[in-house]
């Protein structure tokens, strides 16, 4: 419905199919007994003045349209309403004094100001620009502005704004909007007369130092404190809605009193999102974890007295592969110390062996700044590259999630579950009360080492399919095997005792057997006269590393191959090595006699300047010094090998034996099947 020329008139569309037939519509019209304003056609509504029906239509339509005429009053500036792109992006980029931007909703607000006097401002210039080309009287402005406060409600279900409902306070506010453009809609509340009342830096400070203390001070306490001094310097006061404002100013400040730095790194710094490693060994991350396990533990006091504690707990330090959080390593133990460390990482190495047959290092090894001194060397022995994460930034190490899905998936099903820690809320923990009833029925230290390890077990079994189909990722260039010397010099075990060199090697007990190891390379035996250290792999004996007492000199050694003495006993693979001994001494006899030469010819000269000498008169002394070389193998021969095959013989004929009185285990058997004397061959 809307007004034309005066009189309030009805839409066709709104009379037909409601109120009154097309049929009998158009007989009213041609009756002459209902007035149409407008003809329709040609793209048209067709119009009719409302008080030409009949009193039961006319009712009829008053009774639809009980704000008929408020609403034809109103289709003027609803019909005129166009959104403002301009106004919406001036509010949307619109920069506060104090850096914020205006909330969405008065974006929207504020546009809708704008474009509703842009319709007021289009509709009184068609008014007045058709009245005076008709040469009729304008309306007045009052008249004007009274429709069109009567036509802000409607206008508010498609464009929500604030204007003033008032006809002279929005003609005011359209003047206004005239002279000052879109910043006139703009809310001074955005601007907080209280908040203003803090204007120097000093007076900034000291509340951004109350605001931030960490003891998370109330804004009422902080409010009083700060109008105590303001009160002592001349300064304004403040009230507690203020204070409010500020501590949105200072929100970052705030947070890093209120949180601390590891909690503030967490939540309110910036995070860096990461992609998983897309193979195993390209990078692992490890930390220590208490673990969430209660346990019974029995001490004795200094009074004799037994005293049982219930909230014991185990450390576990796991070196995680980020790839599919798999557990590469792990160790267990009262506390986090190097040593757990150290036990971690030997974990890792020896379970990569299982996994891929050799020992692999990760290309990257990330690890917490906890004694990182003393064991960044150790670090780099596992990776090739260490890098320390960020210190109180638990986000930086993938394995702080995984602690928590440990406690999630694993421990908070058992019945000595000790909850999140002490920082989580209260809610989430398990009921003291029911822990307490049940604190005797806690395992001891062995009982919660058993979980660990069966924890750890299920973890590895779940996820080892998923690690060895990524394993086909490692390219050949990130692939970086562990020596077995590196191996054993850092995570191999100790004796305990220094070992001299015997014609039979070195002769180290260890686990309580006396064993015999040798080496192959020909500059061992240039150190009979040092002490060396045997580090070794309790799980696999068959090498070890020799270590000089300086550390300068290390030698890998076999465990000596034992040669049956009995020809009828010998199987495959006792001739080879055999020859290999055999090879070995005829390599060292001709080293050594190489160096004898050589020796020889660096005296050459000096042997012949002692002819002056007196002693060289002497027969017994100067043959002495006169004669040469002449080292001769176990037949006597020397460089001349044209009888060998007049003086060979059985094999059994050339061994050298030794009868050896203490027990030694053969290669590959076990300890207890050796218990009589045996046989070293060398």
């Amino acid at each position: 419905m809307k007004i034309i020329n005066g009189t309030l008139c009805i839409s066709h569309a709104e009379l037909t199919g409601r109120i009154i037939t097309t049929a009998n519509l158009k007989a009213q019209v041609r009756k002459g007994q209902v007035k149409q304003v407008v003809k329709g056609g040609n793209g048209r509504q067709a119009w009719y003045a409302v008080d030409s029906f009949a009193l039961k239509w006319r009712t009829e339509v008053y009774k639809r349209y009980p704000d008929a005429k408020e609403q034809a009053e109103s289709r003027e500036f609803m019909d005129t309403v166009e959104p403002d792109g301009a106004a919406f992006d001036f509010f949307q980029s619109y920069t506060l004094s104090d850096g914020r931007h205006l909330p969405e909703d008065k974006v929207l607000e504020y546009a809708s100001n704008a474009a509703i006097m842009n319709a007021f401002r289009r509709c009184w210039d068609a008014h007045v620009s058709k009245r005076q080309r008709s040469g009729k009287r304008t309306t007045l402005a009052k008249e004007f502005w009274t429709r069109a406060a009567a036509a802000l409600p409607r206008l508010a279900d498609s464009f929500p704004h604030s204007l003033p409902g008032s006809p002279r306070r929005l003609s005011m506010k359209c003047a206004e909007y005239v002279r000052e453009g879109y910043a006139c809609f703009i809310s001074g509340k955005f601007l907080n007369g209280n908040a203003g009342k803090v204007l120097t830096d000093e007076q900034v400070g000291y509340l951004a130092t109350l605001i931030s203390n960490p003891n998370n001070v109330q804004d009422t306490v902080v409010a009083k404190a700060y109008n105590a001094k303001a009160r002592l310097l001349g300064w304004k006061e403040i009230t507690v809605a203020a204070v409010g404002v500020w501590r949105e100013k200072l929100q970052l400040e705030a947070a890093a009193g209120r949180l601390g730095v590891a909690n503030f790194r967490n939540h309110k710094t910036m995070q860096v999102k990461r992609s998983r490693p897309t193979a195993p060994f390209l990078m692992c991350s490890l930390d220590g974890w208490t673990v969430e396990l209660l346990y019974q533990k029995t001490r004795t006091d200094k009074k004799g007295h037994n005293v049982t504690t219930y909230t014991n707990r185990l450390t576990i330090v796991v070196v995680l592969d980020p790839c599919v959080d798999y557990p590469m390593g792990y160790a267990v133990g009262d506390h986090e110390c190097p040593e757990l460390i150290k036990a971690a990482l030997r974990n890792a190495a020896v379970h990569s062996r299982e996994l891929t047959g050799q020992m692999l290092r990760y290309n990257q090894v990330q690890s917490d700044r906890y004694a990182i001194s003393c064991m960044k060397d150790l670090y780099a022995v596992l990776g090739d590259k260490v890098i320390p994460a960020q210190a109180h930034n638990a986000k930086a190490k993938p394995v702080e999630p995984y602690f928590n899905h440990l406690n999630t998936t694993y421990c908070q099903l058992c019945a000595n579950w000790g909850g999140y820690g002490v920082t989580t809320n209260p809610k989430r923990q398990p009921n003291s009360e029911a822990l307490n009833r049940r604190r005797h029925s806690f395992p001891d230290e062995a009982g919660v080492r058993a979980q660990i390890d069966e924890m750890m077990r299920l973890e590895r079994k779940q996820k080892i399919g998923k690690l060895m189909e990524k394993l086909a990722n490692l390219k050949p260039e990130h692939t970086l095997p562990m020596s077995r010397e590196m191996y054993l010099l850092n995570f191999g075990a100790e004796t305990g005792f220094k070992n001299v060199l015997e014609g039979c090697g070195l002769r180290p007990t260890i686990l309580g057997v006396k064993r015999d190891y040798d080496c192959f390379d020909l500059t061992f035996r240039d150190h009979a006269s040092e002490r060396w250290t045997v580090r070794y792999d309790p799980d696999d004996l068959h090498d070890v590393l020799a270590v000089s007492e300086d550390g300068t000199h290390r030698y890998m050694l076999e465990e000596k191959y034992v040669q049956p003495m009995a020809l009828a006993d010998r199987k495959p693979g006792d001739a080879e090595q055999l020859q290999r001994v055999r090879d070995y001494n005829v390599a060292l006899e001709a080293e050594t006699g190489r160096r004898l030469a050589h020796h020889y010819e660096g005296a050459k000269r000096t042997i012949e300047r002692t002819r002056e000498l007196p002693i060289y008169g002497t027969p017994a002394l100067g043959a002495c010094l006169a004669d040469k070389l002449m080292l001769t193998d176990s037949r006597g021969q020397h460089k001349d090998n044209r009888s060998r095959k007049r003086l060979a013989a059985a094999d059994i004929e050339a061994l050298e034996v030794e009868t050896v009185e203490i027990p030694v285990t053969r290669q590959g058997d076990a300890v207890e099947a050796y218990q009589v004397n045996d046989y070293s061959i060398f």
